[in-house]
């Protein structure tokens, strides 16, 4: 199942809590929408889907209309969307980089020739990411 639909069904947060532990495992879904669900919290839905997405990465889509969620509310949301922690050495992070490019290089080549052409590695990108708030 890749695809997760569950709007308008009186969720509590109860129900989110349990939710979001089973979503903490389940890689494969890619599209999560819990839409006009008004019975839940602000507080503890955005608490309860920024720990989900921060342990799950394979979301695509995340739907969230209609839940009396002002924009203040989600801000804390986007500090676990996207971020991932880069704590190795730069060095072989570049490394990384030069080969996943070589890579890219031969495949051209090979592509050009018509034959099968090499699995690219997929690196993520490590971005600084700056949020201005109210105290600047």
């Amino acid at each position: 199942m890749q695809v997760l639909f569950i709007r308008a069904c009186h969720l509590t947060d109860k129900d989110m809590s349990e939710i979001v532990e089973a979503m903490k495992i389940n890689t494969s879904i890619r599209v999560f929408d819990i839409s006009s669900n008004l019975e839940l919290s602000p507080a503890n839905l955005i608490g309860s889907v920024g720990e989900m997405v921060a342990g799950n990465r394979s979301i695509e889509y995340l739907g969230l209309s209609k839940l009396n969620v002002g924009t203040n509310d989600v801000l804390p949301l986007f500090d676990n969307i996207g971020r991932f922690t880069f704590n190795g050495d730069v060095e072989e992070r570049l490394k990384e980089l030069k080969n996943r490019d070589a890579i890219v290089e031969k495949n051209k080549k090979l592509k050009a020739s018509k034959k099968p052409e090499e699995p690219v590695p997929q690196l993520d990108e490590i971005q600084e990411i700056t949020r201005i708030n109210s105290g600047g």
